[in-house]
């Protein structure tokens, strides 16, 4: 298979299947089996558990002021993360219709090294959220196993309303363990709701690029089939990719209502979870500035990790508004004007030209609860 953004899609469900949060190709080469449908139940229910006694522990919780900071802070973190991963298994059938449609739009047009680039920057942005999530999961760990050595407080990284803090028995420390372990494996499927409308933002911003080069293309082609085809036959050719070009962005344009309807609230959910979160981290960083190595990279890390989040989220969207409003361009300078000779051909060229430049003059702009844009001017007001 071509490198082409079907196969982009492709590869990136293989990785929510194998993540456990189901099958969201448009095949059926995903196998969601019994044993597989189980698995994915008892781990969402373990998820599920732990979050609950979080947020008992952020409300009810009897514990010191750090460990009480960070039950506030993660009850409010994970229940945005199941959220989100919820809100992507209810509207799964619509995701597996939209990547049928997303990889299958304007395929014939996609050539080997936009598409290229295209790959390349889903995996960055995607491997960078990665490494920039587990470094900080990590550095939670080494810091709580250095407090439970040295100062010989308990073994805390997300915490729980049970086990009570004051308790040391071996059940309670191996729940404690047992939960920083689920905490580091529901990473897999936050991830991947995480990264779903990242990689759909992306493979649309390349969906324009290639509708705009298309139109590059056909001026270039026609300014020589004048020379080889004469007037009438190049008018023809050229008023054929003229409509090929208008019909994908119609498609394009419905393609971005339906990214907006079925990633809309994760989207905003993203912006309020990184804004939020990243507040609190560095309202805590400006009244403990002398923070040991360890605890320092734990909380520089972690910052990090949401900033990347919006800047992935805002950033991809903002680039589908800047190469959208490229195409009406592109349309104008297809070369319709220079169908003069051809009085009905020009006339029938010049109306598809005009409702396509109008239609693309329409700014596509993505929104955060129908409200904020998504955008780099909102990245950088963050």
């Amino acid at each position: 298979m071509s490198l082409k953004t079907k196969r982009l899609l492709k590869y990136f469900c293989k990785y929510v299947y194998f993540a456990g949060a189901g099958n969201y190709w448009y095949e059926d080469i995903y196998q969601e089996t019994t044993l597989y449908k189980m698995y994915n139940v008892i781990s969402f229910s373990v998820y599920t558990t732990m979050i609950f006694l979080e947020n008992l522990a952020a409300l009810f919780g009897n514990f010191p002021e750090v460990e009480k900071n960070s039950a506030v802070m993660f009850s409010a973190i994970h229940n945005i993360v199941l959220a989100k991963m919820f809100l992507l298994l209810y509207h799964k059938k619509s995701i597996r219709k939209l990547n049928y449609e997303m990889a299958t739009v304007g395929e014939n047009l996609e050539v080997e090294f936009v598409m290229r680039r295209q790959y390349r920057k889903v995996k960055l942005g995607i491997i960078l959220y990665i490494i920039s999530v587990y470094l900080s999961l990590i550095a939670y760990g080494v810091e709580s196993t250095r407090r439970a050595i040295i100062e010989g407080t308990p073994f805390y990284t997300v915490v729980t309303y049970l086990p009570f803090y004051d308790s040391t028995t071996v059940f309670a420390s191996f729940l404690r363990i047992f939960f920083y372990i689920t905490w580091l494996y529901m990473m897999l499927p936050m991830m991947s709701a995480d990264c779903m409308p990242i990689t759909h933002l992306i493979a649309m911003t390349y969906k324009f690029i290639t509708l705009c080069r298309h139109y590059k293309r056909i001026r270039t082609e026609f300014d020589r089939n004048m020379l080889t085809l004469g007037v009438r036959e190049s008018a023809a050719r050229l008023k054929a990719g003229c409509l090929e070009g208008i019909r994908m962005h119609q498609k394009l344009m419905a393609l971005a209502d339906e990214i907006h309807r079925v990633f809309g609230i994760i989207m905003s959910l993203q912006v309020c979870e990184s804004s939020a979160v990243a507040v609190l981290l560095l309202l805590r960083l400006a009244l403990s500035p002398h923070l040991d190595l360890t605890n320092a990279f734990m909380t520089y890390t972690f910052v990090g990790s949401l900033f990347l989040l919006l800047a992935l989220n805002l950033w991809n969207a903002g680039e589908i508004t800047y190469q959208a409003s490229l195409l009406s361009n592109a349309m104008f300078y297809c070369g319709w004007h220079l169908c003069v000779t051809e009085k009905e051909s020009h006339r029938e060229i010049k109306t598809f030209v005009l409702i396509g430049c109008a239609q693309a003059q329409k700014p596509l702009i993505l929104k955060a609860f129908g409200i904020q844009d998504l955008s780099y001017e909102t990245f950088v007001s963050k």
